[in-house]
């Protein structure tokens, strides 16, 4: 699977170099498109709802998250060998007009667990909702429906984007979860890597059940 992945990346990115090397000096003129939306679309589709259970959905997540998470895996703070690589490869423009483009998808509209074991939701839903650390919960956060939230400051009038958990798969969550675990999440998120260390591998898997139902 691993291996299957990385040779459609691969390929993809030979391909479009050329398209991408002409696009990239036309500044206003770039699309989604232009810039090769191919390479995005081999994982997460051309709509955002991914297309395998390892990565997340990224239709309708909010717009300063997506850049946020783009430019630390274009700096190499944030684990994903193959994100890494794929935001290496554009301008930063070019990933704002990325950001945008997926920020306006429209989000996957049923629950990725259909049919959650309700015993193991409800523990979950308790995890989420009890203080973890520094008296927050996960839900003070993310909301009561997982969807997060972004919210402008009146004094530095910067945002801040919590992202939406609701939709994603519960493989991507799980591993999302591990890696806080063990403290391998990406820079700047000392509160989730906290609260991830107080997570126990039976704590996860409730997380996840809840999350996902959602």
């Amino acid at each position: 699977m691993r291996t299957s992945i990385w040779n459609t990346l691969a390929g993809l990115i030979l391909f479009s170099s050329a398209s991408l090397a002409s696009s990239a000096d036309t500044g206003a003129d770039l699309t989604p498109d232009s810039i090769d939306i191919q390479r995005c679309s081999a994982c997460h589709y051309i709509d955002g709802k991914s297309a395998g259970p390892g990565f997340p959905n990224i239709a309708g997540q909010y717009e300063q998250y997506l850049m946020r998470a783009l430019k630390l895996f274009k700096e190499n703070k944030r684990e994903s060998e193959a994100m890494q690589l794929i935001a290496s490869l554009h301008k930063e423009q070019e990933l704002v007009i990325l950001g945008n483009y997926f920020a306006k998808q429209k989000p996957a509209d049923t629950p990725a667990i259909a049919n959650p074991d309700q015993s193991l939701a409800a523990r979950g839903q308790q995890i989420y909702t009890a203080d973890r650390v520094y008296g927050i919960a996960c839900v003070d956060c993310h909301g009561a429906d997982a969807k997060g939230y972004v919210r402008k400051s009146a004094r530095t009038r910067a945002s801040r984007a919590i992202p939406r958990l609701a939709g994603q798969h519960p493989g991507y969550l799980k591993a999302v979860l591990q890696k806080y675990t063990r403290g391998q999440q990406q820079a700047g998120m000392c509160t989730m890597r906290k609260a991830g260390k107080t997570l126990s591998p039976s704590d996860i898997d409730a997380l996840v059940e809840f999350l996902a139902s959602k």
